[in-house]
């Protein structure tokens, strides 16, 4: 795993950043409602398994909100080893109806953080800062591409 941070790939991950933020303002016509970051308790190494894990969450919170999407961001934890990941989520659920289903869903892999989205602040830019990096740094779509059949 070898870090770079050439000038073209912070431009490119700082351009992504950009697009991300407001993704939700575009499409959704409304700014993103809920940051979101998911670790687990054993160090979880597999992307291919963070996906499953993330894309339950996505069908519990598809159940009972079929506009909800966003994006998922997957981070190395400080040693390189382990992910953990990243969300910005639009939904129409309520913070309480939200969180309780983050937590229903999350709280026996790991931990998990939940709070409102607030544009001032560069969560995204946080979430983007190592994009790439690694085969493991990558981000995905939290929507309905996450439901498998």
């Amino acid at each position: 795993m070898i870090y770079t941070n050439t000038e073209k790939e912070i431009n490119r991950r700082n351009g992504m950043g950009s697009w991300m933020k407001n993704y939700s303002l575009t499409e959704n016509g409304k700014d993103w409602d809920y940051c979101v970051g998911l670790s687990y308790r054993r160090r979880e190494m597999k992307t291919s398994n963070g996906r499953k894990n993330i894309g339950r969450l996505f069908n519990n919170l598809y159940e009972l909100d079929d506009s909800v999407n966003g994006f998922v961001v997957d981070e190395l934890d400080d040693i390189g080893i382990g992910i953990h990941h990243h969300l910005i989520v639009s939904s129409s659920l309520s913070e309480d109806i939200f969180k309780r289903t983050v937590q229903n869903s999350w709280d026996r892999k790991g931990m998990n953080w939940v709070e409102n989205y607030d544009s001032s602040r560069d969560y995204v830019g946080y979430m983007c800062k190592h994009i790439g990096k690694t085969n493991r740094n990558v981000f995905d779509v939290f929507n309905k591409s996450l439901i498998k059949n």
